[in-house]
């Protein structure tokens, strides 16, 4: 095990359940879903589609995106696309658009890099 890494006992994941038992159904009960539904679909298809979308995700990064990636949200010069950083957690990290992109394109990237909270206001 890593360095300060405790292994966790059977007695202890059972607790674990028991304290956390209506997130643990939740979970049961939408993963049992999930795969009844992905088996359905046929699991070789989902693949073709989980690796397609991954596909788009990575052209309309590089299209997008300044850096290609996430960024500190203090390094985001438009503050719509600034995440919310809740006081005393960690940094939530967000995206900056690419300088030089067309109104059409702009539109695009600027749904699919803004941030939950402003996306659903």
């Amino acid at each position: 095990s890593r360095d300060g890494a405790r292994k966790v006992t059977p007695a202890q994941i059972r607790r674990f359940r028991a304290w956390n038992s209506l997130d643990w159904a939740l979970y049961s009960h939408f993963n049992r879903s999930f795969w009844r539904k992905a088996e359905k679909f046929g699991i070789a298809r989902l693949r073709d589609e989980v690796s397609k979308l991954r596909e788009r995700r990575e052209f309309l990064a590089g299209k997008c995106l300044r850096g290609g990636g996430p960024i500190p949200a203090q390094a985001i010069p438009d503050g719509n696309l600034r995440p919310f950083q809740p006081p005393g957690g960690g940094k939530i990290l967000g995206f900056a658009l690419r300088e030089g992109l067309g109104k059409e394109e702009r539109e695009l990237c600027e749904r699919m890099a803004m941030p939950e909270l402003r996306y659903k206001d």
